[in-house]
């Protein structure tokens, strides 16, 4: 993606795994391993938990908030230069690359870079189970990968373009007295199952205006599987990324990608 798409929107990439509750507390594995990444995550700080965990149960979507499960406070380890973040609960490990809308674009660092920091947090993790002859693999849960792109509409809007001139998604619109209305903010989630991730995808288009003037339209792909017996994390993550791919390809309008090559 970043090869061919340089100039991509690309805001946030996340990699992360998901245990059994309570897994991290067991022999404080949770602060060793916090010990373990503060050489190369310096800055630590604490925040309540938010509901990050999100689960499909059918046709509807749940945010788990088990405190019994999450513990109360998350721990975000930032890299020196705050590019990178980890997030870690007592049942999760995430990693973070970010970028904020005043940074230009075209600093996405790849996905094979951002994997191998993630590979390298992931084996850390499992050398502290095994230090404590504890089952690392039967206590993970499951996986997700989500790309978060932000685009500045004010650009597309002083040529005439609206949101669906730049994504391949449609608004209802209607009629009065031959009038035409559409939508110009977008406020959408979609679930999609996804058997070869042994998950699903849950995608977000939504479209603020920050400070109520500049509008942004986001799009998020958030990909989760489930861990099973025999699974490899490295197959999983290489095609939720090429999931993500043409995800991005068949989102955006054709002639607005060719714009970011």
């Amino acid at each position: 993606m970043a090869a061919k798409y340089s100039k991509a929107p690309i805001s946030q990439l996340s990699l992360g795994f998901f245990l059994s509750p309570t897994a991290l507390l067991s022999k404080g594995i949770l602060f060793e391993l916090i010990q373990r990444l503060l050489g190369d995550y310096p800055t630590i700080n604490t925040h309540p938990v938010f509901p990050i965990d999100e689960l499909t149960n059918g046709t509807t979507m749940q945010a788990q908030m088990d405190y019994a499960k999450t513990g109360f406070s998350t721990y975000r380890l930032i890299s020196e230069d705050a590019k990178w973040q980890i997030l870690i609960l007592q049942d999760m490990v995430t990693l973070h690359w970010n970028r904020q809308d005043e940074e230009s674009v075209g600093n996405y660092p790849g996905f094979s870079f951002a994997f191998d920091k993630f590979k390298i947090i992931y084996n850390i993790t499992s050398d502290l189970f095994k230090k404590y002859d504890l089952d690392f693999e039967g206590s993970l849960k499951s996986y997700y990968l989500v790309y978060t792109d932000r685009v500045d509409m004010e650009p597309y809007k002083s040529k005439g373009l609206g949101i669906t001139d730049i994504i391949n998604v449609s608004a209802p619109n209607f009629y009065y007295n031959s009038e035409k209305y559409s939508a110009n903010n977008y406020w959408n989630r979609y679930s999609t199952p996804c058997d070869i991730l042994n998950g699903y995808s849950l995608i977000t288009v939504n479209s603020p205006s920050p400070d109520l003037v500049n509008q942004i339209l986001i799009v998020e792909n958030k990909l989760k599987g489930f861990h099973s017996d025999g699974s490899n994390i490295d197959k999983w993550f290489d095609i939720a990324h090429d999931i993500q791919c043409s995800f991005f390809e068949n989102i955006f309008k054709s002639d607005i990608l060719k714009s970011w090559e």
